[in-house]
């Protein structure tokens, strides 16, 4: 294999950033927090240049897609994850953590996933932008919920939601416009990965201390990432079969359902609460990133 396919290589590169981020630790000093959200600025321009928004003229053929997903996303996936998280979490910068987790939108996977799977592709498109923009009004009223009216700086969230929601929205259909939006899908999975490289890279140096004083916290985290994804990729594909959901639907649900962006929980705990907040969102993100090799090699045999 060459230098540049492994550099390429998805696994290699969360691989390095988990060994970095345990190598490096405490002397990368705290200024290494502020990269994370340039680099999620960046995953998402080159997310959401997938998505031409002329494609979304036609409201009522959204309606249904779009409520699906949310559905999937936030009140089916959310609810699991904060259920979980209410019965074996404690610690109150965890459970914020898990809050926000659970309020993420969906990860950058779930478009090429749902053509590896035959699944709707229109469906996770509609999806994705669907999500995408109900976070700005659901993480707030979660968080006013969860945590109360003074959960966080009003301001400060709206200036987080420009900068890695509706900025990297309007600057991604600008690329579309102009036709520049080519190079950036070419390289798109690569710029994705690395960018992901970064935040993870981020959160695990910043919380070094963390996983090697209190592995307890480690395995509770480990144990709630892997109920809620693995158990929720068994329980949704049951009842929707049973539901007789057509089978590009269905994967594309049971996707929404499952795979959530964890990086993005990590890096909006670390901008608004703290280091340990962060904690859950990274550690989600490795079991997501086991869950998504199974579902491929799945994929593999199945053709």
């Amino acid at each position: 294999m060459s230098i540049l396919k492994i550099l390429k290589n998805r696994n290699f590169i969360f691989i390095l950033a988990l060994v970095l981020g345990f190598i490096i630790g405490d002397s990368a000093g705290t200024w290494i927090r502020h990269l994370a959200i340039p680099a999620l600025a960046i995953v998402m321009v080159a997310s959401l240049a997938q998505f031409p928004f002329r494609n979304f003229l036609n409201f009522k053929s959204l309606i249904g897609p779009a409520l699906y997903s949310i559905l999937a996303c936030y009140f089916i996936f959310g609810a699991v994850i904060l259920l979980l998280a209410k019965l074996l979490i404690r610690d109150n910068q965890l459970w914020i953590g898990f809050i926000v987790l659970a309020c993420a939108p969906p990860g950058a996977a779930i478009p090429p996933f749902t053509r590896i799977l035959g699944g709707d592709e229109k469906f996770s498109i509609i999806g994705m932008v669907s999500t995408y923009i109900a976070i700005m009004a659901i993480l707030p009223l979660a968080g006013i919920i969860f945590i109360g009216n003074n959960f966080t700086q009003p301001l400060k969230l709206i200036i987080l939601f420009i900068e890695i929601i509706i900025g990297p929205m309007i600057v991604s259909q600008i690329l579309i416009r102009f036709k520049w939006d080519k190079y950036i899908t070419r390289h798109g999975g690569t710029i994705v990965n690395w960018g992901l490289f970064i935040i993870m890279f981020v959160v695990i140096a910043l919380n070094r201390n963390l996983f090697f004083r209190d592995l307890k916290i480690l395995g509770i985290i480990s144990l709630i990432s892997f109920i809620s994804i693995l158990g929720l990729w068994l329980l949704l594909n049951l009842i929707l079969k049973k539901l007789k959901f057509k089978s590009p639907v269905r994967k594309s649900f049971v996707l929404f359902g499952t795979v959530k962006n964890g990086s993005f929980a990590a890096t909006i705990a670390l901008s608004l609460f703290s280091e340990k907040a962060s904690v859950p969102g990274a550690i989600f993100s490795i079991f997501l990133i086991i869950y998504l090799i199974i579902l491929s090699f799945t994929a593999r045999r199945n053709e």
